[in-house]
């Protein structure tokens, strides 16, 4: 274990930086409640999503790539587990491209009832989406435009009508996949379901949410009474610009590729050291892909990579003080496994090359990584921020 500290002392659909993704959860770190956000571009959410549940069973679940969202109960005993995002429309709003998309799956075990089953949506001001109710065994989204809508109760709503999709039958045992696309440059709105269109409207302005969140998933409350829904969910994505049919299908059959930090901020790690990354997503195939690293002083620095953000080791759990390990790190937290590690020096920001290979067996692969270094002149240890990469398309 002390080799850590031994190494101190010595696209196929994008272009990189082409992603204009808001919010991309994979549901791949099952051991704690922080949600890690893989969109990566100047418009990503900056923060990360939290897990809230009241569930006496474990809230994720197997998913399509990975982990996934366990859906809740609205039957008794009801239950929710639900991911409030950080995203508040009101202050953060959106107005015109947009696309969602995410795999649902009913709940194994569960039965289905007539009551509204809400996989999204805002507290106030109806932004919310949901089967059954009016949507019957289709979908039904609220408050989604300014104008131009198909819905029952408002020109500002998008209907996934049964007689185009069952959406209850389809993922009543295996994942679908779902997605809006809303484009102004064509006046067009779609859903979209397992890569293909099965509905379009036109005259569609654009898209326009504006009301007051926080956004969640698998609810669309905070409240204790709020209903929550049946459905497991995985790879949900929102991006403000109109993902292409090609796309699409991309998203329906293999897992977007996307980056992002966890547990970060100075009360848990040491010193100032940053880990974040260039050259675009992690997609396969994408050489110029790399980590930077940034200490404050000229530093020898390690980045270490494991395959769990859970264990060190297969034993001792994460995040743990890296003092177990050597002295010298006391105090500095540990937030991943170190299967393998790579080094050099660093004076400032210091980009270390990962190039993604091209090996179709590599998507949906996750490597959590965390950057240590030890100042030059003063010994004094950094570890940073907690970094995972999800290779993809």
């Amino acid at each position: 274990m002390n080799r850590i500290f031994a190494t101190l002392a010595l696209s196929l659909f994008a272009a990189p930086g082409f992603a204009q993704d808001f919010i991309h959860y994979k549901f791949d770190s099952t051991c704690t409640n922080e949600v890690i956000n893989y969109a990566t571009g100047p418009q990503a959410l900056g923060a990360n999503g939290t897990l809230q549940s009241n569930s006496t069973i474990s809230p994720w679940t197997s998913g399509t790539f990975g982990g996934a969202l366990a859906g809740g109960a609205n039957a008794a005993p009801t239950y929710y587990n639900r991911v409030v995002t950080g995203w508040n429309p009101s202050t953060q709003p959106v107005t015109g491209a947009l696309t969602m998309a995410w795999f649902m799956r009913q709940r194994p075990g569960s039965t289905l009832n007539t009551s509204l089953s809400y996989l999204s949506g805002a507290p106030t001001g109806g932004f919310r989406l949901f089967t059954n109710g009016i949507a019957g065994r289709g979908l039904y989204q609220r408050e989604i435009f300014p104008s131009g809508g198909n819905g029952n109760n408002a020109p500002r709503d998008f209907v996934l009508p049964v007689a185009n999709a069952d959406i209850q039958t389809l993922a009543a045992t295996n994942w679908v996949h779902v997605a809006i696309v809303i484009d102004p440059a064509t006046s067009t709105a779609d859903w979209y379901v397992n890569g293909t269109s099965v509905l379009q409207i036109t005259g569609v302005p654009g898209a326009s949410i504006t009301l007051a969140g926080p956004f969640m998933l698998g609810a669309y409350t905070t409240a204790a009474t709020g209903a929550g829904s049946l459905y497991d969910m995985d790879e949900f994505l929102m991006s403000f610009r109109a993902y292409t049919p090609g796309e699409i299908l991309a998203l329906s059959l293999a897992p977007q590729a996307g980056d992002g930090d966890y547990t970060s901020g100075t009360s848990t790690q040491c010193g100032s050291l940053a880990l974040a990354s260039s050259g675009g997503r992690p997609f396969l195939g994408n050489t110029g892909y790399a980590l930077e690293v940034t200490p404050a002083a000229p530093s020898f620095y390690a980045i270490l990579f494991g395959l769990n953000r859970c264990t060190y080791a297969g034993v001792f759990p994460l995040p743990l003080d890296g003092g177990l390990l050597a002295p010298i790190a006391t105090g500095c937290q540990v937030l991943t496994d170190n299967l393998l590690n790579v080094g050099g020096l660093a004076n400032g920001p210091t980009a270390q090359p990962f190039a993604i290979p091209t090996g179709s067996g590599f998507a949906g692969l996750g490597l959590y990584s965390q950057a240590v270094a030890i100042d030059l002149s003063s010994l004094a240890v950094s570890a940073s921020n907690g970094f995972v990469i999800g290779i993809g398309n």
